[in-house]
């Protein structure tokens, strides 16, 4: 009897608790469903936290690309324009020195020809202007010449006509024989002639003279009258330089 009654005891307690589970399972089934898995909503919320995060990021680290392009571009340009400037800066100071130094003349200074040899140098001028003379003597005296007095006047080309006596008897025979009277009588006054060699001057001018027409002395009418005869006078003094 006694264990009949311990066995009522603790029948009815387990009846009860499958009654409460039986209860619960019944609920659970009749419940609808849920689509989304558990932490799917977190898990979204995640999600979508995360993507403006990440568009952000990537927009602005293309933004600061973007933006440190130019700045790179712009630094070196203004590297290279600096260097540029400094480089023509300095080419200025330098072509201002030189033309400062190249605009200071020394008048005092005296060049002469082949310094370490100014003997043989003197020598080689002195023979040049004998040459030049001598040639310029020959074609005024060769019987047959071509353009004779303008010939003599080639080979004087390179004697000062007024310091050199020798070269500028042969200029002013040259002048009156072409009948350039006036430019022989111009340049008559600048040469320094002994006594006879103005005398033989004067008689070509006179001589020159008789051979021009009236009004042709100024060389502005007719052309002027020419002898072409070969000199046949004496020739000057001969001075060595």
């Amino acid at each position: 009897m006694r264990r009949a009654r311990s066995l009522v005891r603790l029948v009815a307690p387990l009846a009860l608790a499958l009654v409460v589970l039986g209860e619960q399972r019944a609920a659970e089934a009749s419940a609808p469903p849920s689509t989304a898995p558990v932490g799917s909503e977190g898990g979204g919320a995640k999600k979508k936290a995360l993507k403006p995060v990440g568009k952000s990021n990537s927009q602005n680290s293309q933004s600061k690309g973007k933006k440190a392009s130019p700045k790179s571009k712009s630094s070196s340009a203004t590297k290279v324009t600096r260097s540029k400037s400094s480089t023509l800066l300095v080419r200025s100071k330098v072509a201002h020195g030189q033309t400062g130094k190249a605009g200071t003349i020394n008048e005092d200074v005296t060049l002469t020809p082949f310094p370490s040899h100014a003997g043989a140098a003197k020598k080689a001028l002195s023979q040049n202007r004998r040459d030049q003379l001598e040639d310029a003597e020959k074609a005024a005296r060769a019987p047959e010449q071509a353009e004779r007095w303008q010939t003599v006047l080639f080979h004087l080309r390179d004697l000062d006509a007024r310091s050199d006596s020798e070269g500028c008897f042969w200029r002013l025979v040259s002048y009156y024989r072409l009948g350039q009277i006036e430019r022989a009588r111009s340049l008559r006054q600048g040469c320094e002639l002994a006594a006879k060699e103005g005398g033989i001057i004067e008689a070509e001018d006179e001589q020159a003279a008789r051979l021009q027409a009236a009004g042709t002395l100024a060389e502005t009418g007719p052309a002027p009258v020419g002898n072409l005869a070969p000199y046949a006078g004496d020739a000057p003094a001969k001075i060595e330089r």
